[in-house]
């Protein structure tokens, strides 16, 4: 294969990229984010068709395909560097305001310290065309990379590192299911374009950086699109529809070697805690069980969803005392806030199915029936015989 096939391969690759990435800018809304998550988002996507049209360029004047003097070649890439630094700057704001949303103010100095290294990193790449210091134009008119680049790669790891420990911080310090789903995000950006560099430069002439970069971005906005869709916005957990579709798929499986068991789990008493100590108490206690059955859940390798108001969904293939199990965590978990929230207790009912002759309907309707049946005995009801 010649040059010039080459450069023309690696042109189109970027042609799709940037046709994918414009998708992803029209989709990325606000029914997926915040209308200030989604602006970074989109911004971040933007510049990174910017650095696609300048690396385009630049494959086109190298390969001979239009004419290229050393002027034009250092001021396409000046303009790829910039766009990287941008491209980078908005991934770190789009991280902060994914994981820390409502504490948009405690970081505004770590939203400085992003916007001084992109700022700066923007200020040498510019600067390059005249000074050489990240990339020079040798005598046969090739980009080559000066003395200063590591400098742009340590500024390009402080930002990329810096999102990533910082939301691995807060999954840590903040027990809500959602961001320990949420700090996985930072590491695509770590990791993929990581790889991507490695391999382009065992194999020169190859778009494998630009494709690991959209790899990225693309990954992370299915799994926020996933996230929106899939989730319960004030617990993090599965939401309903996540979960008639998974129980769908666990009945189709269902014989008698394969047995599950799905539990309805109620909160005692949630209209008092409400009435008596304001729904934002409730809110945090909602909070709190979600998080007490996302962890028994992930502990029995089950799952688990919100199916509305107080009551949860725990989906599992064991027998075990999940009532017990349950209000244990809640219990340990409360005691780091026992000054906020109320004690709380939990009912559960549940049904076991082992065919696939049964609907979906069928099966939580039997669990529901059983957890009216223990929500009467806690009340210290009498249950009406079914032969009266």
């Amino acid at each position: 294969m010649d040059d010039k096939a080459i450069y023309i391969s690696y042109l189109i690759t970027e042609i799709f990229c940037i046709l994918f990435s414009i998708g992803i800018i029209v989709k990325a809304n606000k029914n997926v984010g915040t209308d200030v998550q989604m602006r970074h988002f989109k911004g971040m996507a933007l510049f990174f068709i910017f650095y696609l049209i300048s690396d385009s360029i630049w494959a086109l004047g190298q390969g001979g395909l239009i004419p290229f003097s050393d002027t034009l070649n250092k001021i396409t890439n000046a303009i790829g560097l910039t766009a990287v630094s941008l491209l980078i700057l908005g991934w770190c704001i789009f991280v902060i305001f994914r994981i820390d949303q409502n504490r948009a103010k405690n970081v505004i100095p770590l939203r400085i310290m992003h916007y001084t290294i992109s700022i700066l990193d923007i200020f040498l790449s510019i600067l390059s065309i005249f000074t050489n210091f990240y990339f020079y134009i040798d005598e046969n008119g090739i980009y080559q990379l000066g003395k200063g680049f590591t400098l742009h790669l340590v500024l390009t790891l402080i930002q990329l590192f810096g999102s990533g420990i910082y939301s691995f911080v807060q999954s840590i310090s903040n027990k809500q299911v959602r961001l320990k789903t949420e700090y996985r995000l930072p590491l695509l950006f770590i990791i993929i374009p990581s790889v991507a560099a490695v391999l382009e430069g065992i194999l020169p002439l190859t778009p494998i950086v630009p494709l690991g970069i959209f790899l990225a971005i693309h990954l992370s906005f299915l799994e926020i699109q996933n996230s929106e869709i899939y989730s319960d916005a004030l617990t993090g957990l599965n939401n309903r529809r996540r979960m008639e579709i998974f129980l769908q798929d666990m009945i189709h499986n269902a014989s008698a070697e394969k047995t599950f068991r799905l539990y309805m789990i109620d909160v005692n008493d949630f209209k008092q805690v409400n009435d008596k100590f304001g729904h934002l108490v409730g809110d945090k206690a909602l909070q709190l069980v979600a998080d007490a059955l996302h962890n028994v859940s992930d502990s029995l390798h089950g799952f688990c969803a919100r199916y509305g108001g107080d009551e949860f969904v725990l989906i599992i293939q064991q027998d075990t005392q999940i009532q017990e199990a349950i209000q244990n965590e809640v219990d340990t978990l409360r005691e780091s806030c026992a000054d906020l929230i109320p004690r709380i207790t939990v009912c559960t009912g549940y049904t076991e199915c082992s065919t696939d002759a049964v609907t979906a309907a069928q099966l939580i309707a039997l669990a529901d029936e059983q957890l009216y049946i223990q929500k009467k005995l806690f009340h210290g009801e009498k249950i009406p015989s079914k032969n009266m």
